[in-house]
This record gives structure tokens, sequence and C-alpha cells, in this order.
């Protein structure tokens, strides 16, 4: 009859940890859609600005910074979309193990890309102070390096922004670590830690 008892309970847990995933699952999609979005906007505004900039700029060097940010972007863009569109579908409901092993690759991610925004940035600047031994190409390496720079930066900062709000979301995914089966007294006792 005790372990009827038990089972019960485990099962009755579960369900109620597995209830918890999938609105967990939705603010990781919804986090993930703002971002997008937010990286998105950053993309289209600097083709705009790109745009008239190259084309209103009577300096060579200021030419290449606004075409850089062109070409830069269509990256950012690239990415924006189809993340974006990902998230706000939503797809599939994870299981709690699924969830977590989303939830540390997207962490990650956002860790490594951290890595290559200062990559890019040191890039920018050494880019930037070779231009003087680069001739011809002086204009293009101090255009090329400021526009790196900038973008470096500005990703950098989103990287870690979106670092930031996943890691503290993880705080909030349901945990089985927190229920634990114990010897008690003739039987079993089922203790969830409810901190």
């Amino acid at each position: 009859m005790k372990i009827t008892h038990l089972i019960i309970a485990l099962f009755l847990c579960s369900q109620s940890v597995f209830g918890q995933v999938e609105p967990y699952q939705s603010e990781f999609n919804r986090i993930n859609e703002n971002l997008m979005l937010g990286l998105g906007s950053y993309a289209v505004t600097n083709f705009v600005a790109g745009g008239i900039g190259y084309t209103t700029s009577q300096d060579e060097a200021t030419k290449h910074f606004h075409e850089m940010n062109v070409m830069w972007n269509t990256v950012n863009l690239g990415l924006a979309v189809p993340g974006y569109l990902k998230a706000r579908r939503g797809g599939k409901t994870l299981t709690l193990e699924e969830m977590i092993k989303e939830q540390k690759k997207t962490e990650t991610i956002f860790l490594v890309n951290d890595v290559l925004d200062l990559g890019y940035i040191a890039t920018g600047i050494w880019m930037r102070n070779e231009s003087v031994n680069q001739g011809d190409r002086a204009d293009m390496f101090k255009g090329y390096g400021n526009s790196l720079i900038l973008q470096g930066s500005f990703l950098l900062a989103f990287d870690a922004y979106a670092y930031y709000l996943h890691r503290n979301h993880a705080k909030q995914l349901p945990m089985l670590d927190k229920v634990s089966v114990r010897p008690s007294g003739a039987g079993v006792a089922l203790v969830v830690a409810l901190d």
C-alpha cells in the first residue's frame, strides 16, 4: 500500500514540475523574441543611417564606415529575423530536461558571442591604427576599423544583456532536485523543498 502512495506522490510531484516548464518556456521565448526585435531594429536603423551617411559623406573614411555598418547589419538582420520568428512560434513544448539543455545552450551562445565581440573591437582598433600604413587603403582601414569598434561594442553590450536576462530567468527554472525520497521509519518519505 505504501509503495502505491509513493508512486502517486511521485507522479503528482512530477506533473507539478512539468506543468511549470510550459510557462517557463513561454517566458524564455518572449525574452528571445524581444531580444531579436531589438537586434533587428538596430540593424534597420543602421541600414537607414548607413545609407544616408554613405550617400551624403564627402570623406572616404566616413563612406567606408557607413558601408561597413550596412554590411555588418545585414548579418545582424539575418540572425534577428529567423530568431524572432522561431521565438514567436514557440515550437513544441519541451520537457524539463530539454528546457534545461536549451537554457544552457542559449547562455553559452551569448557568452561565446561576448568573447567574439571583444575580438571584433580589437580588430577594429588594429585596423584604425594600421590605416596610417595602408597607403591608398588608409580610408578603408580607418572607416572599417571604426565601424568594427562601434558594431563590436554594441554587440558586446547586447550579448552581455541577453546573457544577464537569460541567466536571471534560469533562476526560475523548476528543478527536480527539490524532490527527494528518503527512508522514514519502516517506509520511505517523499520530501519536497519549498524554498
